[in-house]
């Protein structure tokens, strides 16, 4: 009985972690544009400088 209730508790955690994932949407949306994000180049003529990418 001791190890039961760890295990239906371990158990419980699980699936509603499961069903909180499930409502998670990641990525953009269909049409939607993405924003700006920067880089450091680790190659080329611009090696070791930050660009921003859009």
């Amino acid at each position: 009985m001791k190890n039961l209730v760890p295990t239906i508790a371990i158990m419980a955690l699980s699936f509603s972690a499961v069903a909180v994932a499930e409502d998670l949407q990641s990525g953009l949306k269909v049409g939607q544009k993405a924003g700006f994000f920067l880089v450091k180049d680790s190659t080329g003529p611009n090696a070791g400088k930050s660009l921003c990418y859009r």
